[in-house]
């Protein structure tokens, strides 16, 4: 990779309200448009998960659940409201670690996340709503990519971020749940450090590290900033990789 000395993250000024149906693609090239922002190649651009989602439909009502026995025992266990407890459990493969008021799953989509990335934040409360992550986070990169990459002619990247707590630290970050046209992962292994030492274990997370950058100018409350262009990175660009490849299979993760 070339050496980097500086970077440029924008965020898209006053960004509307996504509606489910809404195109989001269409919506973000209007908003580079009226911004007088025009795209290059080796251009990224970050969108917040929440806007993919509801541009998407990923709407639940939770009151249309029927808690299992199951939701039940862990709801009176971490003091949780059963149909959210269910909600959780229906877009998990297991649960990791609970709690009282914390819900740690394996999501079906391989993350190890809080609640399974549902969130009650920056939604109409009074609908008994909740919002779930994309089916497909990678997916709907691509078609993100895709259609905004051939309106501006240029070759560009596209990352869906979301946020997520870590083991052994306090706050949540940002991270890459879904990418398309980058390599997500470098491998520095086999690589000399400044010592000539051969380097054995190195992998870089790009697609995390460019995901909380960018999450820094999104904000988590009112700022309204889902998108936000990063300019200057050298990363590598791959058809190939995507966001499935920052997943840490359970063999090797020693948090399980």
């Amino acid at each position: 990779r070339s050496i980097i000395n500086s970077i440029n993250l924008t965020a898209l000024e006053d960004f509307p309200l996504i509606n489910p149906g809404d195109d989001l693609a269409d919506l973000i090239i209007q908003k580079l448009t009226q911004q007088n922002i025009h795209l290059d190649d080796g251009d990224i651009l970050t969108v917040a998960q929440k806007v993919v989602s509801k541009s998407e439909n990923r709407y639940l009502d939770i009151s249309t659940l029927t808690p299992s026995s199951e939701a039940i025992s862990l709801a009176n266990k971490i003091d949780k409201d059963p149909q959210f407890v269910q909600a959780i459990l229906n877009e998990s493969k297991q649960v990791v670690r609970h709690r009282m008021g914390v819900l740690i799953v394996e999501h079906k989509l391989g993350f190890i996340h809080a609640n399974a990335g549902i969130d009650r934040s920056n939604i109409d409360q009074s609908l008994n709503q909740v919002l779930l992550l994309p089916e497909d986070p990678d997916l709907s990169s691509e078609k993100l990519r895709s259609t905004i990459s051939k309106h501006f002619g240029k070759n560009i990247a596209l990352i869906i971020t979301d946020t997520m707590g870590r083991p052994f630290r306090n706050g949540i970050v940002g991270f890459a749940i879904g990418s398309s046209n980058l390599e997500s992962v470098v491998d520095e292994r086999g690589k000399q450090d400044i010592y000539g030492n051969i380097l054995k274990v190195t992998q870089i997370a790009v697609a995390d590290e460019l995901a909380a950058a960018a999450s820094l100018l999104m904000g988590q409350a009112d700022q309204k900033k889902p998108i936000v262009l990063i300019r200057g990175y050298k990363f590598n660009f791959s058809t190939s990789s995507n966001g499935k490849d920052l997943i840490r299979s359970e063999e090797e993760d020693l948090f399980r």
